[in-house]
């Protein structure tokens, strides 16, 4: 099928040969272990639950009290009356954990970084963006009007000489994530601060696949590298580390009260439904409580992982994070070898283009803190066999 020039030409091949990988669904889950009617019982090693906490009987129960307490949904778009106490917690909760003098929730990331980057920047205003950024920061960009300019993956020369070459706009506006969610690395955000401090630009951060599991505080990669005060718009999702679904910004006062009356996919969405509301609050709860103890677990697991598969011969790019990319190449042999995977008992995610540049094919490893070494040992096992019998 080729709708507006895109082409699904190789997603329908391999699903006339019954060989997509895509869309799995899963009958049953008993933690680490889900069921597909294709591949029967499959250890999860595809997943973005970093903490495991999607699993927890508490959050489990705070979705199930906050059902029976406020039904199954809000009234309306928060800004007229879907809001519940469960949502002022939430972001209470945000504020107290970061820091930062405002937090403003958002049904989805997605949704978040729509309203964040058109509302930052405008036609008068230039947007410096990494190359790699998720596709939702390039969708808030194409809607601000501002013009886009994008640099080399973690490219710290490359930005710095946009600057200088932007410095007469009214605004520019730099945009990266912090932990890239198909390699694995980190943006420099000591160097990239530093520089958004010299040219008077703006920062915004998205901290998707790093709030909860990385930082000595677990508030993302602007956590771990000391510049939180100096991003000036993180965010976040609940849908990863924290087990849950929808979005947050985490800012200050005043860029707050911009979002929070004038962005439409804030003002013209429901907030969150009442069950996934008592599990965030509740996950915000664990991670404030627990969070440290299982980032230390979460580090342990990942360095088992990337240690065996490092000896393994594969090539895990740039890795630094509980995202474990195996670079495979070629297209149709990343789904050969996600299919063997699951033929022999492990879920893997599958990334090919569009999702990553062409011959860049890729499996993606999610690690967890609730794995268990024995089952992260399984993961390497069965990765090293497939090594040596597709040549990787």
């Amino acid at each position: 099928m080729t709708l507006f020039g895109k082409s699904t030409a190789l997603y329908d091949e391999w699903e006339d040969e019954g060989v997509s990988p895509f869309f799995p669904v899963i009958e049953t889950n008993r933690g680490h272990h889900v069921t597909t009617a294709k591949h029967g019982d499959l250890l999860m090693f595809g997943s973005c639950d970093y903490l495991g906490l999607s699993q927890d009987p508490r959050l489990k129960q705070a979705a199930i009290d906050a059902i029976r307490e406020f039904g199954t949904n809000t009234y309306g778009a928060q800004l007229l009356c879907g809001r519940t106490r469960l949502h002022d917690g939430i972001e209470a909760k945000l504020r107290s954990l970061s820091g930062k003098e405002s937090a403003i929730l958002f049904p989805s990331g997605m949704a978040a970084n729509l309203a964040v980057i058109s509302t930052i920047a405008s036609d008068e205003d230039v947007i410096l963006c990494d190359r790699t950024a998720h596709i939702s920061i390039y969708m808030g960009s194409w809607l601000s009007g501002a013009e886009l300019r994008t640099f080399p993956h973690n490219n710290v020369k490359k930005l710095k000489a946009l600057l200088r070459k932007e410095k007469d706009r009214r605004r520019r506006v730099i945009l990266v994530d912090g932990l890239y969610s198909a390699d694995g690395d980190f943006a420099p955000l000591k160097e990239i601060t530093a520089l958004a401090g010299e040219h008077d630009a703006k920062v915004v951060v998205d901290e998707a696949h790093s709030f909860g599991a990385i930082g000595p505080n677990g508030l993302g990669v602007a956590d771990h590298f000391g510049v939180l005060d100096r991003v000036d718009a993180v965010v976040g999702t609940m849908s990863k580390a924290l087990g849950s679904v929808g979005g947050f910004v985490l800012t200050g006062k005043e860029f707050e009260r911009e979002l929070r009356y004038l962005a439409p996919s804030y003002t013209s969405s429901r907030g969150s439904a009442p069950g996934v509301a008592g599990a965030s609050l509740a996950s915000l709860e664990l991670v404030e409580e627990h969070g440290t103890e299982l980032r230390a677990k979460l580090d342990q697991n990942v360095r088992f992982v990337i240690d065996g598969l490092t000896e393994a011969g594969l090539n895990l790019m740039r890795t630094t994070s509980h995202i474990v990319p195996v670079l495979i190449g070629d297209e149709h042999k990343t789904v050969a070898v996600s299919n063997w995977l699951m033929d022999h008992g492990i879920f893997v995610g599958t990334f090919v283009h569009p999702h990553v540049p062409t011959g860049e094919g890729r499996l993606r490893i999610g690690v967890t803190s609730t794995h268990t070494q024995a089952e992260c040992a399984v993961l390497v096992e069965r990765l090293t066999e497939a090594r040596n019998k597709f040549s990787l």
